[in-house]
């Protein structure tokens, strides 16, 4: 390639060139080292230069690519190209005068070479290790490299490039290429050893600049790092769970020390002190957990179990304020036996009065009791004594309804009500009067059933005012259907005015009520004199409810009656004896006399009979 200077460039040379005088033997000068891909420049001396003369370049590559171009600066002084390769290139100048006639001839074999890359390891931080015995950090030297870990490299031209470049990198299959920053590359081995890495530059129009490799040692397994930093991490944790233990956060600083020991099973000094931290734990938690029994007493004013908790827990893990709530909980035990004196006593007044089923007055006790010291069996008993209070309140309304109800001749609602009296509130009395009514219940059945069978045949023999008299009597007793439809059968019958309807009792069927109110109609009748009534009532009513009291009284009676009976029997013979005497007939009065004396004695009759027979 030659390049020949225009006339301009004439004009310019014969410009910069005028009274230059042109020097023999000239040569071509290299500004540096030739390097692939950078501008290389070469120049001749101004002296060299023919006056008014110029300087013709060629480039001419002898095997390699021929540079695509290159170009004359400083006036023709100097040549400029870029090597592609590391093939010689020969550079040629030639001198011409300023009629353009080559007066001498000057070249350069140019020798590019390629550029050197250095690789260096760039560690931003040594690998630290733990020292276990001294405990603490030491720092390895910079070139120990660690396994399985990303160890930057940075690549750099020598010397340096002057414009834009960069770089491939390539590695070893034992070898990872995890990024890459144009000059700096990060890699990881997975094993201690060797990685080759090389790396080449290209310039920015992609011709190659040279080409490096290095060969890395990795010498650090990760293991021992690994094993390092839990061994770092064991002893914090150890420290750490001695200043929970100083702070009295027992349970944590176990399982910190726990965590510890795993870490680094290895290291005597944390397995001693775990082991006594244990054993202290072990004690510490059978204290904690006898305080909180007895602060379960305690709340259960179970103040005896609760100190002596206390006291066991004092001595296995004594605590600061140990002492002082010792003391207060033999305080409460001193005020609770005297509290409990007084709740016995209470509640054995309330017992009292429970036995002897005076049940107010044992409510009351029992909740004085309580509150001088809860006591759940006490509870419970008082609830029971409630229950037993309402049930007795229902029996009591149902015995007083069925009373009312038994008064008013409602005998079956009546038994019904007793019943349910019985069931709130057992009462072998009551029980016993509902046998009874049930028994009259029954008896009035029957007598209503045998009065309406009479009353049937009466009327089939057409005697209708005794079958309605028979009717009526039937539903006195007990009413029945069959009775009432008769009775409307015979609803044009009538009865004389003077007819006698025969009630219950009259059969001799009644209960207690119908006794007691046959008995106060003839205590009115006894009350008024009227004895034969009366004592006729009472049998009837000894007939319905028979007792030893009603017996005796009637007996009572017939013998008031019979000595009346007898005294007026006497009486009247004696009247008659009294009217013979003072007719003179002395022997049949005193005949009659002595017949009065065996119908009732008396004592003035006996003594005149003595006078009348003495004279």
């Amino acid at each position: 390639m030659r390049i020949k200077f225009s006339p301009a460039h004439a004009a310019v040379f014969v410009l910069l060139f005028a009274g230059s005088s042109f020097a023999a033997s000239p040569s071509v000068i290299l500004n540096g080292d030739a390097h692939v891909g950078e501008q290389a420049v070469l120049s001749v001396e101004a002296s060299q230069i023919p006056s008014g003369g110029s300087v013709i370049w060629s480039v001419i590559p002898t095997a390699g690519r021929n540079p695509a171009r290159f170009s004359v600066r400083a006036g023709g002084r100097e040549c400029a190209f870029t090597p592609l390769d590391t093939e010689p290139v020969r550079v040629v100048a030639e001198f011409a005068d300023r009629n353009g006639d080559v007066l001498s001839t000057a070249e350069k074999l140019v020798v590019p070479k390629e550029f050197m890359i250095d690789i260096s390891v760039v560690v931003d931080r040594p690998v630290t290790l733990w020292d276990s015995s001294s405990r603490s950090d030491y720092a390895l030297s910079p070139d120990v490299l660690m396994a399985n870990t990303p160890v930057r490299l940075r690549a750099s031209l020598n010397p340096p490039f002057r414009g834009q470049h960069s770089f491939t990198w390539d590695a070893d299959a034992a070898t990872a290429i995890m990024s890459q920053d144009n000059n700096d590359i990060f890699i990881r081995r997975g094993s201690v050893g060797a990685s080759e890495v090389t790396v080449t530059a290209f310039n920015s129009q992609g011709v190659r600049l040279g080409t490096g490799d290095s060969i890395v040692s990795i010498t650090l397994p990760v293991s021992t790092y690994e094993e390092s930093a839990m061994e770092r991490e064991a002893w914090q944790d150890w420290q750490k769970a001695q200043a929970l233990w100083e702070s009295k956060n027992y349970a944590e600083a176990v399982d910190t020390a726990q965590k510890a020991v795993n870490l680094s099973p290895r290291d005597t000094e944390i397995a001693d002190g775990l082991r006594a931290m244990s054993a202290n734990f072990a004690r510490c938690n059978k204290a904690l957990k006898l305080r909180e029994d007895a602060a379960k007493f305690d709340g259960e004013r179970r103040f005896d179990d609760a100190l002596k908790n206390l006291r066991i827990a004092q001595v296995i893990w004594p605590i600061d304020d140990g002492e002082r709530i010792i003391k207060s909980a033999e305080e409460k035990v001193d005020r609770q036996r005297k509290l409990q004196q007084e709740a016995n006593w209470l509640r054995d007044t309330a017992s009292a009065y429970d036995n002897e089923n005076m049940y107010e007055d044992a409510l009351e006790y029992y909740a004085k009791s309580i509150a001088v010291m809860s006591s759940d069996a006490v509870a419970d008993r008082m609830e029971r004594i409630r229950n037993r209070l309402t049930l007795i309140a229902d029996a009591d309304r149902y015995a007083g309804e069925g009373s009312a109800l038994e008064r008013e001749g409602k005998l079956q609602e009546a038994m019904n009500h007793y019943v349910a009296s019985v069931r709130s509130n057992p009462d072998a009395t009551l029980r016993q009067h509902i046998e009874e009514l049930q028994s009259v219940i029954s008896r009035r059945e029957r007598q209503a059933n045998a009065l309406n069978r009479e009353g049937d045949d009466l009327m089939r023999r057409n005697q209708n005012q005794e079958a309605l008299k028979r009717f009526t009597e039937s539903v006195n007793v007990w009413p029945t259907d069959r009775a009432r439809q008769r009775l409307q059968q015979l609803n044009r019958v009538k009865l004389p005015p003077d007819t006698v309807i025969r009630g219950p009792e009259d059969f001799g069927i009644g209960t207690r009520t119908d006794a007691q109110k046959i008995i106060q109609e003839a205590d009115g009748l006894y009350a008024n004199g009227d004895i034969d009534q009366a004592a006729e009532l009472y049998r009837k009513a000894q007939s319905i409810a028979p007792s030893d009291e009603m017996r005796r009284w009637v007996a009572r009676l017939d013998a008031v009656l019979k000595e009346r009976d007898a005294v007026n029997a006497a009486n009247r013979q004696i009247s008659e004896a009294n009217a013979l005497f003072r007719a003179g007939k002395t022997k049949e009065a005193l005949e009659l006399y002595r017949d009065s004396l065996k119908t009732h004695r008396n004592p003035e009759i006996e003594s005149f009979i003595r006078r009348q027979s003495g004279k």
